[in-house]
């Protein structure tokens, strides 16, 4: 019993991979193929996300999401994860669908001006990267930054933005002070002199993850691909027994014309008819089969029902009589009498013969080969 449910959960594990995988794969496609023009709408703030700072010496959660703004204060010890998930799931929101971040004093952070031609917004991290490697002092690793609009009135070519650097162990510190580790958090926010918190530095495992609408743009593909495919296939069956109910009444249609020997029975029975013609192809093989080894054709022409033969053989008599034993060949008669060739040694013949239907006439066994 227990190795079924080891096999039961790989195989849950496995499905859950392979679709994360697909979600991931159709997202990229969807940006990629998405005009530029378009993009700031799918990337517009649709995230759920909870900002949480030190307010003498109590937390305080301001919950921001599409539906409204909520805030909750956590008194001081008692403002660990369990409390926070606790809260969340008071007021409907699921865990996994909030971005939890730390909001600290503006004052800590390193703040730079940073003008950005609109032409490469779209490798602004690369941008970021370059200004910190060239631009400053500190080093990649050490540091946590990210860069936010200017509020100032944008410049026609160039985008202002505020770029905002804090060392890690400054942040760290600040973050296990208020009960937290950075392995928990998805941003740092910092304290506006307004009172609201702004986003500043994004982890990159937050922006890895999936805005909500991503989530039902690809779950409602989902459902759509299923309905599609059940579509299909039952179009495809009804399709097949509605062809399948034609045919059997054609059928039909033809047995019942072809006993009564009524005309005009419909098209059905006219390519049936047709059909019980023999080809070039079966008279061609059935004259393989007939005439013997010893007999050899210089002519073969086929008109209609009728084909005439001529050429060399032993015994021309005989062909004649073989000939007309065949089951789709009738009337074998010589066309002209039978002269010998004093070089091949063999009789020279001309032979006219008819093309018998398929089933008509009374059965014949199916001779065989004569012999040489």
């Amino acid at each position: 019993m227990t190795d079924v449910t080891v096999a039961r959960f790989e195989g849950l594990g496995t499905l859950t991979t392979a679709w994360r995988q697909f979600s991931c794969w159709w997202l990229n496609e969807l940006r990629e193929c998405t005009p530029k023009a378009w993009r700031h709408l799918l990337q517009a703030e649709t995230a759920t996300r909870l900002f949480m700072w030190d307010e003498q010496g109590a937390l305080i959660g301001r919950l921001v999401a599409p539906s409204g703004v909520h805030e909750k204060r956590f008194a001081a010890g008692n403002s660990g994860r369990p409390q926070v998930d606790a809260w969340l799931a008071e007021i409907g929101c699921e865990r996994d669908a909030v971005q939890i971040g730390v909001a600290l004093e503006a004052d800590r952070f390193f703040q730079r001006r940073l003008n950005v031609p609109r032409s490469e917004l779209d490798v602004l991290t690369r941008v970021l990267a370059q200004e910190i490697i060239h631009r400053t002092p500190f080093q990649p690793a050490e540091i946590w930054h990210g860069a936010t609009p200017a509020d100032e009135t944008p410049r026609a070519g160039v985008v202002e933005f505020r770029h905002w650097i804090i060392p890690k162990d400054r942040a760290e510190s600040e973050i296990v002070r208020l009960g937290w580790r950075s392995s928990d958090i998805d941003f740092i926010a910092a304290k506006q002199p307004s009172g609201k918190p702004l986003s500043v530095v994004t982890f990159s495992a937050a922006q890895g993850q999936d805005p909500p609408w991503a989530f039902r743009a690809i779950r409602t593909l989902a459902i759509a691909l299923v309905a599609v495919c059940a579509l299909a296939l039952a179009s495809v069956e009804t399709w097949q027994s509605i062809r399948a109910g034609q045919l059997e009444d054609a059928l039909y249609e033809a047995k019942q014309g072809g006993q009564d020997g009524s005309q005009g029975a419909g098209v059905p029975l006219r390519l049936i008819a047709l059909k019980t013609e023999p080809g070039s192809l079966a008279i061609w093989d059935e004259l393989s089969r007939v005439i013997p080894d010893h007999t050899f054709l210089t002519e073969l022409r086929i008109t209609g029902s009728v084909v005439s033969l001529a050429g060399l053989s032993s015994n021309a008599a005989r062909l004649v009589r073989a000939v007309d034993a065949s089951r789709i060949f009738a009337g074998a008669t010589l066309a002209g009498p039978i002269t010998p060739d004093a070089t091949e040694r063999k009789d020279r013949f001309r032979m006219t013969l008819k093309v018998r239907k398929i089933g008509a006439g009374r059965p014949v066994k199916a001779a065989e080969r004569p012999e040489s």
